[in-house]
């Protein structure tokens, strides 16, 4: 009986040692995964900022073609800063980046900010015009397309 008495309050010792020791483990391995996950979505988003930074840009790029098929400059020109302008929206687009379509298209307050509404004869609620583009980058948006919404008459 003396025996008993001993490995009771050792048993139950080791039997609660074990289950603190099993409960870091499952703590450790979800620090572990919790970790992971933060690492990827770090550097899944690490370049947003860059890219965002890059967006006016590639809105100048634009501008300057516009501006130069109205002022009928030099074909040659046009075509090469369209050219470059192509490139760096390709380059751009293999690391994640996406124009927003917004013209025809329902006006979505997510993916889209109305600066204006146009009197319309086709159905309310849908983009006519975009002033400015917007962009998605892996997902998610980080410029909204400033866009013209239809109204009715």
């Amino acid at each position: 009986m003396a025996e008993e008495t001993i490995d009771n309050p050792l048993q139950q010792e080791l039997d609660e040692t074990k289950n603190r020791l099993l409960r870091c483990l499952a703590d450790f391995d979800n620090f572990k995964k919790r970790s992971a996950v933060e690492r990827e979505q770090f550097a899944q988003f690490a370049n947003e900022a860059i890219v965002a930074e890059l967006l006016p840009v590639l809105d100048g790029l634009s501008r300057a073609i516009d501006a130069a098929a109205k002022a009928k400059m030099s074909e040659d020109l046009l075509k090469g800063v369209a050219l470059v302008r192509k490139q760096f929206e390709d380059t751009l687009g293999k690391h994640g980046l996406k124009a927003i379509e917004a013209i025809g298209k329902t006006y979505d307050p997510n993916f889209h900010e109305a600066i204006l509404q146009k009197e319309s004869d086709g159905p309310e609620g849908i983009v006519l015009e975009e002033t400015q583009q917007g962009f998605i980058f892996r997902g998610r948006v980080i410029r909204p397309a400033m866009v013209i919404v239809s109204k009715k008459k």
